[in-house]
Parts: C-alpha cells; sequence; structure tokens
C-alpha cells in the first residue's frame, strides 16, 4: 500500500473554458491531474519548480501565497477609498457651488464644477475597474497522491491531484461557482463555511481511485 493522500488547497483563475492555473495558466479541464515537466524528469523534483501546488491548510483571506485571494482584501480596501473620495468630493462640490452662486459667481461655479466633475468621473471609473476584478478566481480542496514535497511555509508540490470541492471566495458568482462544480462533479462551499466543507472533506475527501490518471499540469 502507498502513503495515504494529503489534502491541500489551492486557488484557480476562471476562464472561458473552465479552471486554470495561476502560476502557469494551464487550464484544468477535468477534477484529475497528473504533472509532468518540460525537462523530461518526473515530476515534482527537488530542483525544480514542477508539480501541482497546494497548501497545507485553509487558505486565510489575504494568505500571500495564492495571487488572486491575496489581492482581495486590497481590492476591498481601494474600493472603500474610492467610493468614500467620490462622496467626499460630491459633497465639496456643493457646497463650494452654494457658496460661488450665493455670491453671484455663476461663471466661476460653472467652470469650478465642470473641473471637479472630470475628476469624480475619474475616481469612479477607478473605483468600477477595481472593484471588477480582471478574472474571477475559485478555492478548492485537492487531494494530492504520489510524489509529495513539502515545504516549511506549508506549501506542497505533488505529482498528481483529484479536485474534492470547490470553494467560492467573497465577490464571485454563486452561478458560476455552481456551474463548474456541476462540471468537475465536486461540490462547491462557500468561503465562509469552513467548517461544513471540512466536515464534508473528512467524510469523503479520500475516496481516490489510486489507477486513475488524468491531463496534464506543468507548475499548476
Amino acid at each position: 500500500m502507498g502513503p495515504l493522500p494529503v489534502l491541500g488547497f489551492r486557488e484557480w483563475v476562471v476562464a472561458r473554458h473552465g479552471l486554470v492555473s495561476t502560476i502557469e495558466g494551464r487550464p484544468w479541464p477535468a477534477a484529475v491531474m497528473e504533472a509532468s515537466c518540460v525537462m523530461g524528469h518526473p515530476a515534482p523534483l527537488d530542483d525544480c519548480t514542477c508539480g501541482i501546488y497546494a497548501l497545507d491548510g485553509w487558505p486565510r483571506l489575504g494568505d500571500r501565497r495564492l495571487y488572486e485571494h491575496a489581492a482581495a482584501p486590497l481590492r476591498v480596501v481601494a474600493v472603500a477609498l474610492l467610493s468614500g473620495c467620490l462622496v467626499t468630493g460630491l459633497g465639496v462640490l456643493l457646497a463650494m457651488d452654494r457658496n460661488l452662486v450665493a455670491q453671484g459667481l455663476w461663471s466661476t461655479a460653472v467652470a469650478m464644477t465642470l473641473v471637479m466633475l472630470v475628476g469624480l468621473v475619474g475616481v469612479a471609473a477607478a473605483d468600477l475597474a477595481i472593484s471588477r476584478a480582471p478574472q474571477p478566481y475559485l478555492l478548492g480542496a485537492v487531494v494530492l497522491t504520489g510524489r509529495i514535497l513539502r515545504y516549511e511555509n506549508g506549501v506542497l508540490r505533488a505529482e498528481r491531484a483529484r479536485i474534492a470541492c470547490l470553494v467560492r471566495p467573497p465577490a464571485v458568482s454563486q452561478v458560476l461557482a455552481a456551474r463548474l462544480a456541476e462540471q468537475l462533479g465536486v461540490p462547491c462551499f462557500d468561503w465562509w463555511e469552513r467548517k461544513r466543507a471540512l466536515r464534508y472533506l473528512s467524510e469523503h475527501g479520500d475516496l481516490w481511485n489510486r489507477g486513475a490518471s488524468g491531463g496534464q499540469a506543468v507548475g499548476s
């Protein structure tokens, strides 16, 4: 009997045709994947970057080891700051216009309004651009088997992986997550349903067909 499977957690960006690795941009067309390396050696290897990547614990919001997830709190802060600037700017504009109109300075009020509106439109555009992430992303739990390398920072690199479930992070469409989970034949949980997801994984996470092999994932 080989070594027991290891449970890991990772993320993917969502492309037109499904999940894509955030590291190498390789597609994950199926729930079961097997790593390979362009150098021709078995993956993963100690002195190479090949293999299927995952974390050894449930990812925190803003976990720096995950590309998209690390930026999520920064997006929230940026949107809040830009929205605050927009509201404050509108308030200042109204107050200034009221004073100028009361003094009979109509031309100055109009010019000031136009200048400030241009700036506020730019702030609003930046706010919308940041609130709409370039690509939605999903988290998930993977069951790792075969050769597995473990690092001190909790990062894992494995030979094979099977997606056990998907996890929908905040601000990602529930419909999109459910559709991808259905395509892969796995359940989907919301990010805050940590206990429920871990309970499911403890009961169903080791349903690995050791004779199965999947597609190829290089440096995923």
